[in-house]
């Protein structure tokens, strides 16, 4: 799903034709004879020129940034959410500070604002010239027209992401379910493998999960499900990968430095806060069983066998036990190290 406070040049979706943009604003730049337009987009960091028209005249292009506080035209239009002609704006004293007036000599400006489907602000439609304007009806109204084809290829895009994420997203923990594991853990890992950062795969699922839906139902059953679910957000860092891969089977794919250690201290804190987080919610005790594998695989399936095999380790020593594959069973939350 695309982030409103991120670049879209940096969060670009398959559907997002940034050709077909390109297109649109050069001809809104040639319709209106004018020497620059744009589609730009407004985050907290400020302004970015997302498509750009394809002239020598233009002084802007693509990924240009102007900070969030500048008197530029766009954010006028941010901030009152309404479109904004200025025919000369030497003229008017309230652009006396903007950079693209004194700095660049623009005189004129014509922009709409362009929203997100949820009907926030994604940033600015606009043209520009070094001349003084004054435009027919006929042009306001085809700048809007124009506008519109940005806003519905917007809507389009989210709707493909929101039925991506329906197909990728477990529907009782909203972690990712199996499919979702495959496709996200394979892009972290390359990521990793980029920037030389190591990473480890655990495997979780709760000790005798059949006898807590056979004595309390599968209502309760969810319910510990969900608990879990919510311990491990708490527990990882918001770039590490959950994932519900079965039943009561979870993963989370983390990045480790020290990765005995690293293992050791999350498995603590995973059973404290599982532990705390059910008695809160009224719901029996439980507790989990881990695997852990670092990842030396670039295969998200060979790594989900590992920590499989390591599971199943665990299980057959007991429950609420740990394995890894660089040792013997960890320690148990109340025995003595090894």
């Amino acid at each position: 799903m695309l982030d409103p406070d991120k670049w879209l040049l940096d969060n670009r979706d398959a559907l997002v034709s940034i050709e077909k943009w390109q297109q649109t604003v050069n001809l809104l730049a040639e319709f209106f004879a004018a020497p620059a337009a744009f589609l730009v987009q407004h985050t907290g960091k400020g302004y970015q020129v997302t498509i750009a028209s394809e002239q020598s005249s233009n002084p802007y292009e693509a990924g240009s940034i102007i900070v969030p506080e500048a008197n530029i035209f766009c954010r006028k239009i941010v901030e009152t959410g309404s479109p904004l002609y200025v025919r000369h704006a030497q003229a008017d004293p309230l652009w006396d500070t903007n950079p693209e007036v004194h700095d660049d000599g623009f005189t004129s400006y014509l922009g709409v604002p362009v929203r997100w489907p949820n009907g926030t602000t994604f940033g600015t439609f606009c043209v520009m010239d070094y001349r003084q304007t004054d435009y027919q009806d006929i042009y306001l109204k085809l700048i809007h027209q124009l506008k519109d084809i940005i806003e519905a290829d917007l809507e389009l895009v989210e709707a493909y992401s929101n039925m991506k994420e329906l197909a990728i997203t477990d529907e009782l923990t909203q972690l990712y379910n199996r499919r979702g594991c495959n496709v996200v853990c394979s892009q972290r890992m390359l990521l990793a493998k980029r920037m030389s950062i190591k990473l480890g795969m655990i495997y979780i699922d709760v000790d005798d999960f059949k006898s807590i839906n056979d004595q309390f139902g599968h209502s309760v059953g969810d319910g510990v499900l969900v608990v879990l679910a919510s311990s491990l957000r708490n527990c990882v860092r918001e770039s590490d990968v959950l994932c519900r891969i079965g039943g009561d089977e979870f993963v989370a794919l983390i990045a480790v430095n020290d990765q005995t250690s690293d293992f050791s201290n999350l498995r603590h804190r995973i059973d404290n806060c599982f532990s705390e987080s059910l008695e809160a919610a009224k719901l029996p005790a439980a507790t989990v069983s881990m695997g852990f594998s670092p990842v030396t695989s670039h295969s998200v399936t060979e790594l989900l066998d590992a920590a499989d095999k390591l599971m199943y380790e665990a299980k057959r020593s007991g429950e609420d036990r740990c394995f890894s594959d660089q040792s013997s069973a960890m320690q148990t939350p109340g025995s003595a190290p090894h």
